[in-house]
Protein backbone atom coordinates (compact mmCIF):
# COMPACT_ATOMS: atom_id res chain seq x y z
CA UNK A 1 0.00 0.00 0.00
CA UNK A 2 1.17 3.53 -0.69
CA UNK A 3 2.28 5.53 2.32
CA UNK A 4 0.44 8.73 1.26
CA UNK A 5 -3.24 8.17 1.98
CA UNK A 6 -5.43 11.27 1.73
CA UNK A 7 -8.43 10.76 -0.56
CA UNK A 8 -11.59 10.48 1.57
CA UNK A 9 -12.70 7.30 -0.21
CA UNK A 10 -9.40 5.65 0.76
CA UNK A 11 -9.61 7.06 4.28
CA UNK A 12 -13.10 5.64 4.78
CA UNK A 13 -12.01 2.20 3.57
CA UNK A 14 -8.93 2.22 5.79
CA UNK A 15 -10.83 3.31 8.89
CA UNK A 16 -13.40 0.55 8.30
CA UNK A 17 -10.58 -2.02 8.02
CA UNK A 18 -8.96 -0.77 11.21
CA UNK A 19 -12.28 -0.71 13.05
CA UNK A 20 -12.83 -4.38 12.24
CA UNK A 21 -9.25 -5.47 12.93
CA UNK A 22 -8.48 -3.41 16.06
CA UNK A 23 -11.76 -2.79 17.93
CA UNK A 24 -9.93 -2.99 21.25
CA UNK A 25 -7.54 -0.14 20.42
CA UNK A 26 -9.63 2.09 18.13
CA UNK A 27 -12.89 3.89 18.83
CA UNK A 28 -14.48 5.27 15.66
CA UNK A 29 -16.92 8.17 15.91
CA UNK A 30 -18.08 10.53 13.20
CA UNK A 31 -20.44 13.34 12.37
CA UNK A 32 -21.88 13.62 8.88
CA UNK A 33 -21.34 16.59 6.60
CA UNK A 34 -24.17 18.05 4.56
CA UNK A 35 -22.46 16.29 1.63
CA UNK A 36 -22.83 12.94 3.40
CA UNK A 37 -19.11 12.50 4.11
CA UNK A 38 -18.09 11.32 7.61
CA UNK A 39 -15.92 13.63 9.71
CA UNK A 40 -14.07 11.24 11.97
CA UNK A 41 -12.93 11.49 15.56
CA UNK A 42 -10.67 8.46 16.01
CA UNK A 43 -9.53 7.61 19.54
CA UNK A 44 -6.62 5.23 20.05
CA UNK A 45 -5.39 3.88 23.39
CA UNK A 46 -4.78 0.63 25.29
CA UNK A 47 -8.14 0.10 27.02
CA UNK A 48 -6.70 -2.35 29.55
CA UNK A 49 -4.96 0.57 31.26
CA UNK A 50 -7.27 3.10 32.98
CA UNK A 51 -7.55 6.36 31.08
CA UNK A 52 -7.67 8.54 34.21
CA UNK A 53 -3.89 8.81 34.50
CA UNK A 54 -3.13 8.98 30.80
CA UNK A 55 -1.96 12.09 28.97
CA UNK A 56 -4.47 13.19 26.36
CA UNK A 57 -3.78 14.80 22.99
CA UNK A 58 -6.20 15.93 20.28
CA UNK A 59 -4.69 16.23 16.79
CA UNK A 60 -6.64 17.67 13.87
CA UNK A 61 -6.54 19.14 10.34
CA UNK A 62 -9.07 21.86 9.43
CA UNK A 63 -8.45 22.60 5.74
CA UNK A 64 -9.23 20.55 2.62
CA UNK A 65 -6.48 22.11 0.50
CA UNK A 66 -3.82 20.99 3.01
CA UNK A 67 -3.63 17.20 2.60
CA UNK A 68 -0.22 16.41 4.13
CA UNK A 69 -1.50 16.56 7.74
CA UNK A 70 -4.16 14.01 6.76
CA UNK A 71 -1.61 11.69 5.15
CA UNK A 72 0.63 12.05 8.21
CA UNK A 73 -2.15 11.24 10.68
CA UNK A 74 -3.18 8.16 8.68
CA UNK A 75 0.40 6.87 8.61
CA UNK A 76 0.89 7.63 12.31
CA UNK A 77 -2.34 5.84 13.24
CA UNK A 78 -1.30 2.84 11.12
CA UNK A 79 1.86 2.55 13.22
CA UNK A 80 -0.08 2.82 16.48
CA UNK A 81 -2.61 0.19 15.48
CA UNK A 82 -0.64 -2.27 13.38
CA UNK A 83 2.98 -1.77 14.38
CA UNK A 84 3.75 -0.93 10.75
CA UNK A 85 3.62 2.13 8.52
CA UNK A 86 1.19 2.13 5.63
CA UNK A 87 3.94 0.97 3.27
CA UNK A 88 4.58 -2.08 5.44
CA UNK A 89 7.82 -0.89 7.03
CA UNK A 90 8.27 -1.33 10.80
CA UNK A 91 6.83 1.39 13.02
CA UNK A 92 9.28 4.22 13.69
CA UNK A 93 7.45 5.35 16.83
CA UNK A 94 7.37 4.19 20.45
CA UNK A 95 4.07 2.41 19.86
CA UNK A 96 3.69 0.44 23.11
CA UNK A 97 4.58 3.44 25.26
CA UNK A 98 2.11 5.72 23.50
CA UNK A 99 -0.72 3.16 23.74
CA UNK A 100 -0.05 2.57 27.44
CA UNK A 101 0.42 6.16 28.57
CA UNK A 102 -1.68 8.25 26.17
CA UNK A 103 -5.24 8.65 24.99
CA UNK A 104 -4.97 10.08 21.49
CA UNK A 105 -7.79 11.45 19.39
CA UNK A 106 -7.30 12.23 15.71
CA UNK A 107 -9.57 14.29 13.47
CA UNK A 108 -7.68 13.54 10.26
CA UNK A 109 -9.89 15.65 7.98
CA UNK A 110 -12.46 18.23 9.08
CA UNK A 111 -13.74 18.78 5.53
CA UNK A 112 -13.53 15.53 3.54
CA UNK A 113 -16.02 16.79 0.92
CA UNK A 114 -13.60 19.59 0.10
CA UNK A 115 -10.63 17.23 0.06
CA UNK A 116 -12.46 14.89 -2.33
CA UNK A 117 -13.05 17.79 -4.75
CA UNK A 118 -9.34 18.63 -5.09
CA UNK A 119 -7.80 17.89 -8.51
CA UNK A 120 -4.78 16.19 -6.89
CA UNK A 121 -4.15 14.15 -3.74
CA UNK A 122 -0.92 16.02 -2.99
CA UNK A 123 0.13 19.52 -3.98
CA UNK A 124 3.71 19.24 -5.19
CA UNK A 125 4.11 22.46 -7.18
CA UNK A 126 4.43 20.59 -10.49
CA UNK A 127 0.87 20.81 -11.81
CA UNK A 128 -0.41 24.15 -10.54
CA UNK A 129 1.12 27.54 -9.89
CA UNK A 130 0.32 29.07 -6.52
CA UNK A 131 -2.18 31.43 -8.14
CA UNK A 132 -3.96 28.43 -9.67
CA UNK A 133 -3.74 26.58 -6.35
CA UNK A 134 -5.26 29.53 -4.46
CA UNK A 135 -8.15 29.60 -6.95
CA UNK A 136 -8.80 25.95 -6.14
CA UNK A 137 -8.63 26.85 -2.45
CA UNK A 138 -11.17 29.71 -2.33
CA UNK A 139 -12.76 29.53 -5.75
CA UNK A 140 -12.39 31.36 -9.05
CA UNK A 141 -13.38 35.00 -9.08
CA UNK A 142 -15.53 35.56 -12.22
CA UNK A 143 -14.18 39.08 -12.69
CA UNK A 144 -10.45 38.42 -12.34
CA UNK A 145 -10.12 34.69 -13.00
CA UNK A 146 -7.99 34.52 -9.85
CA UNK A 147 -8.71 33.66 -6.22
CA UNK A 148 -12.15 34.55 -4.85
CA UNK A 149 -12.50 36.19 -1.42
CA UNK A 150 -12.10 34.76 2.07
CA UNK A 151 -15.27 34.58 4.18
CA UNK A 152 -16.19 32.85 7.41
CA UNK A 153 -19.77 32.17 6.22
CA UNK A 154 -21.46 32.82 2.88
CA UNK A 155 -24.74 32.02 1.17
CA UNK A 156 -24.80 31.38 -2.56
CA UNK A 157 -28.26 32.93 -2.86
CA UNK A 158 -26.98 36.19 -1.39
CA UNK A 159 -23.29 36.54 -2.25
CA UNK A 160 -22.52 38.17 -5.58
CA UNK A 161 -20.76 37.72 -7.82
CA UNK A 162 -20.42 34.01 -7.06
CA UNK A 163 -17.19 32.18 -7.85
CA UNK A 164 -17.30 30.26 -11.11
CA UNK A 165 -15.86 27.30 -9.20
CA UNK A 166 -16.47 27.01 -5.47
CA UNK A 167 -13.33 26.78 -3.35
CA UNK A 168 -12.51 23.46 -1.71
CA UNK A 169 -11.60 25.18 1.56
CA UNK A 170 -15.27 25.86 2.24
CA UNK A 171 -17.50 23.29 3.91
CA UNK A 172 -21.10 23.21 2.72
CA UNK A 173 -23.36 23.18 5.80
CA UNK A 174 -26.81 23.61 4.20
CA UNK A 175 -28.37 23.83 0.76
CA UNK A 176 -26.85 27.27 0.20
CA UNK A 177 -24.44 28.01 3.09
CA UNK A 178 -20.69 27.49 3.22
CA UNK A 179 -18.13 28.07 5.99
CA UNK A 180 -14.38 28.03 6.40
CA UNK A 181 -13.93 25.22 8.96
CA UNK A 182 -11.71 26.99 11.48
CA UNK A 183 -13.57 30.29 11.27
CA UNK A 184 -17.18 29.46 12.02
CA UNK A 185 -18.86 27.67 14.96
CA UNK A 186 -21.23 25.74 12.68
CA UNK A 187 -18.42 23.88 10.92
CA UNK A 188 -17.89 20.18 11.58
CA UNK A 189 -14.49 20.99 13.05
CA UNK A 190 -15.74 23.43 15.68
CA UNK A 191 -18.72 21.25 16.60
CA UNK A 192 -16.41 18.29 17.17
CA UNK A 193 -13.98 20.40 19.20
CA UNK A 194 -16.79 21.51 21.52
CA UNK A 195 -17.91 17.89 21.96
CA UNK A 196 -14.44 16.56 22.61
CA UNK A 197 -13.43 19.35 24.96
CA UNK A 198 -16.53 18.66 27.04
CA UNK A 199 -15.46 15.01 27.25
CA UNK A 200 -11.83 15.35 28.36
CA UNK A 201 -9.36 17.85 29.68
CA UNK A 202 -6.83 17.63 26.87
CA UNK A 203 -3.14 18.12 27.63
CA UNK A 204 -2.36 19.18 24.04
CA UNK A 205 -4.33 20.35 21.02
CA UNK A 206 -2.20 20.20 17.85
CA UNK A 207 -3.69 22.12 14.91
CA UNK A 208 -2.04 21.01 11.64
CA UNK A 209 -1.85 23.30 8.59
CA UNK A 210 0.05 24.02 5.39
CA UNK A 211 0.98 27.27 3.64
CA UNK A 212 3.13 28.17 0.65
CA UNK A 213 6.09 30.10 2.15
CA UNK A 214 6.38 32.12 -1.06
CA UNK A 215 9.69 33.96 -1.31
CA UNK A 216 11.07 32.25 1.79
CA UNK A 217 13.77 29.64 2.24
CA UNK A 218 12.01 28.08 5.23
CA UNK A 219 9.41 25.34 4.87
CA UNK A 220 7.88 24.93 8.34
CA UNK A 221 6.87 27.01 11.33
CA UNK A 222 5.00 26.88 14.62
CA UNK A 223 2.32 29.45 15.36
CA UNK A 224 1.31 30.39 18.88
CA UNK A 225 -2.37 31.17 19.61
CA UNK A 226 -3.75 34.45 18.32
CA UNK A 227 -4.67 35.41 21.89
CA UNK A 228 -1.32 34.25 23.29
CA UNK A 229 -0.75 37.52 25.15
CA UNK A 230 -4.01 37.01 27.06
CA UNK A 231 -3.09 33.54 28.31
CA UNK A 232 -1.65 32.81 31.74
CA UNK A 233 2.14 32.98 32.09
CA UNK A 234 2.15 29.24 32.83
CA UNK A 235 0.34 28.41 29.61
CA UNK A 236 2.54 30.79 27.62
CA UNK A 237 5.69 29.11 28.97
CA UNK A 238 4.39 25.62 28.22
CA UNK A 239 3.35 26.51 24.67
CA UNK A 240 6.66 28.22 23.91
CA UNK A 241 8.61 25.23 25.23
CA UNK A 242 6.43 22.84 23.22
CA UNK A 243 6.90 24.94 20.08
CA UNK A 244 10.66 24.93 20.58
CA UNK A 245 10.62 21.12 20.90
CA UNK A 246 8.95 20.84 17.50
CA UNK A 247 11.35 23.37 15.96
CA UNK A 248 14.34 21.40 17.27
CA UNK A 249 12.95 18.15 15.88
CA UNK A 250 12.38 19.72 12.46
CA UNK A 251 15.88 21.18 12.48
CA UNK A 252 17.34 17.69 12.92
CA UNK A 253 15.43 16.34 9.93
CA UNK A 254 17.10 16.37 6.49
CA UNK A 255 15.07 18.87 4.48
CA UNK A 256 13.59 20.58 7.54
CA UNK A 257 14.06 24.37 7.35
CA UNK A 258 12.05 25.86 10.21
CA UNK A 259 11.45 29.51 10.98
CA UNK A 260 13.53 29.75 14.14
CA UNK A 261 11.05 31.41 16.52
CA UNK A 262 7.38 30.67 17.14
CA UNK A 263 5.09 33.69 17.36
CA UNK A 264 1.35 34.40 17.10
CA UNK A 265 0.08 35.50 13.71
CA UNK A 266 -0.21 39.26 13.49
CA UNK A 267 -3.90 39.31 12.60
CA UNK A 268 -5.80 42.55 13.11
CA UNK A 269 -9.34 43.77 12.46
CA UNK A 270 -11.90 41.31 11.12
CA UNK A 271 -9.37 38.49 10.65
CA UNK A 272 -8.41 38.65 14.34
CA UNK A 273 -12.05 38.93 15.36
CA UNK A 274 -12.83 35.57 13.73
CA UNK A 275 -10.36 33.93 16.09
CA UNK A 276 -11.55 35.88 19.14
CA UNK A 277 -15.13 34.75 18.54
CA UNK A 278 -14.52 31.18 17.38
CA UNK A 279 -11.36 30.17 19.28
CA UNK A 280 -11.35 32.45 22.32
CA UNK A 281 -12.63 29.85 24.76
CA UNK A 282 -10.33 27.19 23.36
CA UNK A 283 -7.31 29.47 23.80
CA UNK A 284 -8.30 30.23 27.37
CA UNK A 285 -8.90 26.61 28.35
CA UNK A 286 -6.36 24.52 26.44
CA UNK A 287 -2.71 24.20 25.54
CA UNK A 288 -2.79 24.63 21.77
CA UNK A 289 -0.40 25.47 18.96
CA UNK A 290 -0.56 25.32 15.17
CA UNK A 291 1.99 24.10 12.66
CA UNK A 292 2.47 25.14 9.04
CA UNK A 293 4.31 22.99 6.47
CA UNK A 294 5.12 24.18 2.97
CA UNK A 295 2.48 23.29 0.39
CA UNK A 296 2.53 23.25 -3.43
CA UNK A 297 6.28 23.63 -3.84
CA UNK A 298 8.92 21.39 -5.42
CA UNK A 299 11.22 22.55 -2.60
CA UNK A 300 9.15 20.45 -0.17
CA UNK A 301 7.84 17.35 -1.96
CA UNK A 302 4.87 15.43 -0.56
CA UNK A 303 6.97 12.81 1.22
CA UNK A 304 8.76 15.57 3.12
CA UNK A 305 5.48 17.40 3.81
CA UNK A 306 4.18 14.22 5.39
CA UNK A 307 7.36 13.56 7.35
CA UNK A 308 7.45 17.09 8.80
CA UNK A 309 3.89 16.63 10.05
CA UNK A 310 4.68 13.26 11.59
CA UNK A 311 7.73 14.70 13.31
CA UNK A 312 5.52 17.43 14.80
CA UNK A 313 3.13 14.79 16.15
CA UNK A 314 5.93 12.78 17.73
CA UNK A 315 7.55 15.89 19.23
CA UNK A 316 4.18 16.88 20.68
CA UNK A 317 3.67 13.51 22.36
CA UNK A 318 7.21 13.40 23.69
CA UNK A 319 6.86 16.91 25.12
CA UNK A 320 3.50 16.02 26.67
CA UNK A 321 4.91 12.89 28.34
CA UNK A 322 8.02 14.71 29.53
CA UNK A 323 5.89 17.52 30.94
CA UNK A 324 3.87 14.94 32.85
Amino acid sequence: MKQWLSHPDDVERQVAEWQQAYPDLLTVEYSTQYSGRPVYALTITDPTIPSEGKRKALIFKPHAHEPAPLAAQMNFMAQLLTGKALDGSPAAIDRDRYLATCLLCFMPDANPAGTAAAPVEAWDGASYTNEEFWAWMRGVDPETGKMWKRLDLWDDTVEAPLPTRYGIVYEQISAHEYVEPNRHPRSSLMQWLRTLQARHEWDRLLDLHQTEFEGQTQNCMVILPTLFDEQTPERQALERDWAEAILRAWGQLPGGRPIAVAEPLGYTGQQRQYFVEVWGEVYRSANIISTEIQNNSPLTPPALQQELNEVAIVATLEHMLRDG
